[in-house]
């Protein structure tokens, strides 16, 4: 908690011009280390207790002390209430003030410090009666008691801070959801919700989020957002996605068309990290199997930007098809901006992020965005399917999963004409790998059965990101599920099938639009 209170307080007065020092928590991986690269010339390693104390001689001509950018401390009592710790993540930024707990406060005392606020007993409830007009209400952090990942980030950028659970992974002292519902109400239109909750369903708490027209990020476990998301305005790069041109297909050749893609592009703390790349985006198979992956591009050109472009550069062919996720966070088509005050401006909360997403997808390449819906029959998710289409001229065609299961679309396709006349696609997930629900020998025996003779099949098959089979998972377990296909099946990339469906539904509009491409 000292570290974290620190980290958050150096770090807003080095965003602030009061300090030119920042302060970098130590975090493994490839990308942390290419994202610390970037920062600057580091000056040592120490403990919190040395930061909060310390007295130390200036370095290249920096004064590395940095006790004296703090007032006093708030006070926690994390063993008899857990969220103080919450509560005083939001006092700290109030009161620019280091967070001690009740067992370490007559040290601090002893040490010169002064108490400032004293959150031990205070509930989430009385922090945001007390601190909301003094908190930015542009984003929210959503953090379990106890832990502590993003508190810096919250502190830096003077957030409020919330858990749902009382209790770390446990209903059993009570939960906070009326609180949830007048924050989300309290934050400005299509907020970041960053972090997560444990002990509960996703769908419980992503669902009140995205009701109220706001878009969660996974990122509970990811570290030094403030650093890395640093300038991050003017660190963005030229850098396009790999795509392949839709003038160089055969159209007149006839198949069982497959495209596999990826989940969880939205997670952002799975994206960051040496797993995502080492045994997902740069396995051999992804470029065998033709594999598309989900990215982000939102959160990561924001949170980290050089992450970003090394991925694009990592990217393992054209024909593994970059889809933008979702549209900036985690929320359902179906059901965004249907709640509170969000519901009475629906069109320009969906137009918002709409327009949003388009400018990303535009800037990078990205042709084609992935979504997801509660109920992707529903009328208002096609609502928000015509709003992304209405947004992007570039827009080249939409893949869709179903929250539970991913498959209820059944892999039909909706279709939605843009601004300038030409119908896009919107694919549903036909088939999935899922562990213990439908494994890659069931896929391919599925495809196979329903083969018809010199008709094309159109065949999106979504991969459970934490799935595997036989210990083979993402574009290893479509390896899998290929090599029991028919030789009728081919492997396509997911563009090339919004292509070939795009062709299939109607031949003359599709010939008169590639002829306008070069």
């Amino acid at each position: 908690m000292l570290m974290q209170s620190i980290t958050g307080l150096v770090n807003l007065a080095c965003a602030e011009g009061r300090t030119p020092i920042g302060i970098w928590v130590p975090a493994g991986g490839r990308a942390y280390d290419t994202e610390k690269e970037g920062i600057g010339t580091r000056l040592g390693s120490l403990s919190a207790k040395e930061l909060a104390l310390g007295t130390f001689a200036k370095q290249n001509g920096i004064n590395p002390t940095v006790k004296t950018l703090f007032d006093g401390y708030v006070l926690t009592d994390l063993v008899n209430n857990p969220e103080s710790g919450n509560a005083a993540a939001v006092a700290s930024h109030v009161y620019n003030s280091i967070i001690v707990d009740v067992r370490d406060e007559d040290f601090f005392k002893r040490n010169g410090y002064t108490l400032k606020c004293d959150c031990s007993k205070m509930t989430l409830r009385q922090a945001f009666d007390q601190f909301k007009d003094k908190c930015n209400n542009n984003a929210l952090v959503l953090m379990p008691a106890g832990c502590g990942e993003l508190r810096d980030y919250a502190i830096t950028h003077r957030l409020f801070v919330m858990n749902i659970n009382k209790q770390y992974g446990s209903t059993a002292q009570g939960q906070n959801w009326g609180l949830l519902e007048d924050v989300l109400e309290w934050l400005e239109p299509g907020s970041q919700v960053i972090g997560w909750e444990q002990g509960i369903p996703e769908i419980d708490f992503v669902r009140r989020i995205s009701s109220h027209g706001h878009l969660m990020l996974a990122a509970d476990w990811s570290y030094n957002l403030a650093l890395t998301s640093r300038h991050y305005s003017d660190r963005q790069s030229a850098a396009l996605a790999k795509t392949i041109n839709p003038r160089d297909i055969d159209y007149d050749e006839t198949a069982d068309w497959c495209s596999f893609f990826l989940t969880d592009g939205d997670n952002y703390q799975f994206i960051i990290t040496d797993n995502f790349e080492d045994n997902y985006y740069c396995l051999p198979s992804a470029a065998r199997t033709k594999t598309a992956f989900e990215l982000g591009s939102q959160s990561l050109i924001q949170l980290a930007p050089s992450r970003f472009d090394y991925l694009l550069e990592k990217q393992p062919s054209p024909e593994c098809t970059i889809m933008e996720t979702f549209g900036g966070g985690y929320f359902y088509i179906d059901n965004f901006a249907t709640a509170g005050k969000a519901a009475a401006d629906r069109p320009a909360r969906m137009k918002q992020i709409a327009e949003r997403t388009a400018a990303h997808m535009r800037q990078h390449g990205i042709k084609v965005l992935h979504v997801m819906a509660k109920d992707l029959n529903s009328e208002a998710g096609k609502q928000m399917l015509q709003a992304f289409v209405d947004a992007n001229d570039q827009l080249e065609g939409i893949t869709a999963v179903q929250y539970s299961p991913y498959v209820g679309g059944k892999g039909n396709v909706m279709w939605f004409t843009n601004k300038a006349g030409y119908d896009i696609p919107c694919i549903t997930a036909k088939y999935m790998l899922w562990d213990g629900l439908s494994s890659p020998a069931q896929v391919s025996s599925a495809i196979n059965a329903s083969s018809k003779a010199g008709t094309p099949g159109f065949n999106p098959i979504v991969i459970h990101a934490w799935s595997s089979f036989s210990g083979k998972q993402a574009s290893d377990a479509a390896e899998l599920c290929a090599g029991g296909l028919n030789e009728s099946c081919r492997l396509i990339s997911m563009q090339e099938m919004i292509w070939r469906i795009r062709m299939y539904k109607n031949r003359e509009q599709t010939r008169k639009y590639l002829s306008t491409i070069k």
